[in-house]
This record gives structure tokens, sequence and C-alpha cells, in this order.
């Protein structure tokens, strides 16, 4: 059985195209902004140095030393940025890889480099903009997102990460991404950008309903709020992968789950046309009767005015096949369409990990409401 879309098998039926994935160049930015934000909120300083016997044969990337650390980051920004076509000069590239090979040896130093690569920020995010609208935009959707986690590390909100998650969900900010979100919906995969927009409802929503924590009587340490809020920061990780196309939406399901796409799609249906049923399918059989009885007892009159009908719509270049496969394209549109959201639903379900750190607290009420709604 195939896990497309309805209509994409079967003899004669025509080849459903693939669905778009995102352009190139606007992957590049969401990664370029995301990469920029993500240096920007380290800090060389409290890296931790690396062990004299370290438990991996060779270092990875989040152990090695501060200044290797830093030096990886700034080149990988690098090699981004000149792919997406905004690239670094030799002297730029070079004075930066200065400022990181001392950033982390004192607090000044540390600022040096981050007010320097601060310019580098604004300098990418005017060549984006001059360039392209739309890699502005999505240079810009990568910083939103990198700083959904880094804000956490560098809390502004009096140094309770708590008050940093409500500022980093709040109406304003959420709306903001999902503004540029919408921009850029031509050119990002549709399923991912359908993903990532419920993921930002549901946070935003568990975040502002969740019950205010006590109070600790003394403030978290950086390690501290890195791993109790360790399901956010994988959960930017999966936005970067959604949109970037690092990973394909459909990896994050397996065959199983792929067949509830098929449910989720019935019950998508089912919500969106429930309503008009009652009186949709009387009106259509009245309609049928209708014509079926002014054919049967004026056959002569009814030809004459589909003739009419015919040659008019002719004349306009409507022809019977232009109808067909107007009707066609509509309804595959539409197939599609449904089939992209289904598949988000099933996708954002799976990939959202809020409830590892603000589990949903279902009442009973809900419950039966629930149920009531697909009685």
């Amino acid at each position: 059985m195939s896990d497309g879309p309805p209509g994409d098998g079967g003899a004669g039926a025509e080849p459903v195209p693939p669905r778009r994935s995102t352009e190139n160049e606007i992957a590049q930015a969401i990664d370029l902004g995301w990469r920029v934000a993500a240096l920007y909120a380290l800090r060389p300083t409290m890296l931790k140095p690396p062990e004299p016997l370290a438990p991996d044969m060779l270092l990875n990337r989040r152990s090695l030393s501060a200044s290797d650390r830093v030096e990886l980051e700034v080149r990988a920004i690098a090699g981004v940025a000149d792919r997406v076509g905004v690239a670094l000069s030799e002297a730029e590239l070079t004075g930066l890889l200065g400022l990181a090979d001392g950033a982390g040896r004192s607090s000044v130093r540390e600022q040096t480099f981050r007010n320097e690569l601060a310019r580098r920020h604004l300098s990418f995010e005017k060549r984006l903009w001059a360039s392209d609208e739309a890699r502005g935009k999505a240079y810009e959707l990568g910083n939103f997102l990198s700083d959904s986690w880094n804000r956490m590390l560098r809390p502004d909100a009096g140094g309770d990460p708590y008050e940093e998650l409500h500022g980093v969900f709040s109406a304003v900010r959420v709306e903001r991404m999902k503004h540029l979100l919408d921009d850029l919906q031509a050119r990002i995969d549709p399923v991912a950008a359908h993903t990532v927009s419920n993921h930002l409802d549901q946070w935003h929503a568990r975040v502002t309903g969740a019950p205010e924590p006590q109070p600790k009587p003394q403030p978290m340490t950086a390690d501290e709020v890195a791993a109790q809020f360790e399901p956010l920061e994988r959960q930017t990780i999966i936005w970067r992968q959604l949109l970037t196309g690092d990973k394909e939406p459909e990896s994050w399901i397996g065959h199983a789950r792929r067949v509830e796409v098929r449910d989720e799609l019935t019950k998508q249906l089912w919500r969106r046309y429930r309503r008009p049923l009652p009186w949709l399918v009387p009106l259509v059989l009245v309609v049928g009767l209708l014509l079926y009885l002014l054919y049967t007892h004026n056959k002569d009159t009814a030809k004459e005015v589909a003739g009419v009908v015919l040659a008019a719509l002719g004349a306009l270049g409507i022809t019977r096949a232009t109808m067909i496969g107007t009707v066609r394209r509509g309804l595959q549109s539409w197939g599609d369409l449904m089939w992209n959201r289904s598949l988000a639903a099933v996708i954002c379900r799976e990939t959202s990990v809020v409830d590892d750190l603000l589990p949903a607290v279902v009442t009973r009420t809900e419950r039966v409401r629930e149920g009531l709604r697909w009685s």
C-alpha cells in the first residue's frame, strides 16, 4: 500500500509530484541565523577543559577546549555564510578567529569576541536583506528559533529561567516567528512549516497555562538550567532539522505511524464537512431530482438550453476537456493540501517534546469532551 496522498497510484493515474522541499538558499540562511545566535550565546569562559583521560577515543564537539570549540563554530559559520552568498572576507575571518582564540581566557576577551560577532551578525542580516528579502527573513527565523533555547542559558528576566520561558513563548514572540513562517511558506517544506507552527502554539499554550513553580532558595546554575530544560533544547534542534531539510519530516515516523496519517485524514475531513453535510446532501438530491424531472418532461427544451450553454462556453474557449482538467487539478490540489495537513498533524505529535518539560494536566471533563467529539 502506498503511503502517499490519495490518488497517487492506479493504472492511468497522473503521477503526483513530490512535496516541495525547503529551497537550499532558504535552508542555508536559516542555518546561518541559527549558528550565529548559538555562538553568541555560548560562554567560552564557562566551558569545562577537556579531561586528561577522555571517555571517548577522540574528542567530540562538546568536549573540545574553549578555543577549539569557538574556532570550530566560527569556521562552520564561515562555511555556511559562503554557501548562502554572504562570505566573510579573509581579513574578517582572520580577525574573528584571532578573537575566538582568546575568548575563553577572560570575561573581557569573551565580551570583545561577542561584540565582534554581533557586528558580523548585523553585516549578515543587512547583506541578506539587500540581496533577497526571503533570505533575510529566513536568517531572522533561524535567530528566533535558536534563541528559544539560548535565552534560557542567558536569562534576562531577573535570572529566573521560568520567567524567561514565559518571555520566550510570549504571544508577541510566537506570533513573530509564525509570521516569518507564513512569509516563507512558498519556499519551505509545507509539512515542516505546519509542524513547527503547531509546536509553537502548543508551547505557548502550555507555558502560559502552567502553574507557577515554587521559587528556589538559590538561583539555578547554568548546568542545572541545561539539565532541567533539556527538552526545550531538543525541541529547537528538531525545528532546525525540519525546516532546513537536515531530516525529512517523514523520517520521524515509522511505517506503523504512517498508517495513522490516513486515519488523521479521515478525522480532518469529518471535522471540516460534518456540519454542512446535513443540508448539503438533501440540497444535492433535490437539485438532481429537479434536473431529472426537467429533462424527462422537456427533453427538447433541455437539449436546446444545453446546446446554447455549450456553444457559449466554446466561444469563450471553455471545453469539456478543460472543465474536466480544471476539476481534476482542483481536486488534486485539495487532496495534497489535506494530506499534508494530516501528515503534519501526525509528525507534530511525534516530534513534540513539550510534555517532557511541562506535562499536560487533562481533566475528566476534557476527556469526556474529546470522546463526544468523535461520537
